[in-house]
């Protein structure tokens, strides 16, 4: 398989903190990702998780917020050249939902299951940031996510016309099963980070679910 040279290495100690730059200026949809065809950002979105708890951004990462001390492991895309995003991860006549890209990583010891965030992160910075949310793959059992693999749950990346956008994608790795991970694509949450956080408890209520994390980050230009 075709590697890209893009290679996120371990960290072994220190606080590794996850900064996402917020999303308020794109447009959010209210339908699930798996109904409604997929049309970009431009539609109008609503988030009905619990309003959000106080945030403190930190200055290591752009595009994350703080979050608890995790090891990084690698996570690599063949959707991911030079740093830019495939033109197929957008809406097209021949697939207006956009094609989910394709994801592999390092097995983590110990970790029964992974879930994937995929985040526009391109907007202006807000305490708490606003983020809008493009893919959400839950409980995922392997290490690898073939493109257009979860076609049901991912939302197409349109910025406007002429635009360029930043996309991030996180993949946690966990203990066990989560009961869901919280959000909806085609939404603009402004509690994203305790969306991450609310995977370190898992579906029986035991705490000291996550492992560790991957990162991803790269650019898409519009039409």
């Amino acid at each position: 398989m075709k590697r890209n040279t893009i290679a996120r290495t371990l960290a072994t100690t220190g606080t590794l903190a996850l900064l996402f730059t917020g999303i308020t200026g794109c447009a959010a949809a209210a339908a699930d990702a798996s109904a409604d065809v997929n049309t970009g950002e431009s539609v109008v979105a609503s988030e009905t998780e619990p309003a959000p708890t106080e945030t403190t951004l930190c200055e290591v990462e752009q595009c994350g917020y703080c979050v608890e001390e995790y090891p990084q492991f690698y996570v690599g895309s063949d959707s991911l050249v030079d740093g830019v995003w495939s033109d197929d991860m957008g809406a097209k006549p021949e697939h207006p939902q956009g094609i989910s890209p394709n994801l592999y990583w390092e097995p983590v010891e110990g970790a029964a299951c992974y879930v994937i965030y995929m985040v526009d992160c391109s907007h202006a910075e807000g305490i708490p940031p606003t983020n809008f949310i493009h893919w959400i793959v839950a409980n995922y059992e392997g290490t690898e996510i073939i493109a257009g693999e979860d076609p049901a749950h991912f939302y197409a990346l349109g910025p406007e016309a002429g635009t360029t956008h930043s996309y991030a994608i996180y993949v946690i790795a966990l203990k066990a099963p989560v009961e869901r991970a919280k959000g909806a694509t085609g939404t603009m949450p402004t509690n994203f980070n305790n969306f991450l956080l609310a995977l370190d408890t898992d579906a029986d209520g035991n705490t000291g679910n996550i492992l560790a994390y991957g990162y991803l980050k790269g650019k898409y230009t519009a039409d």
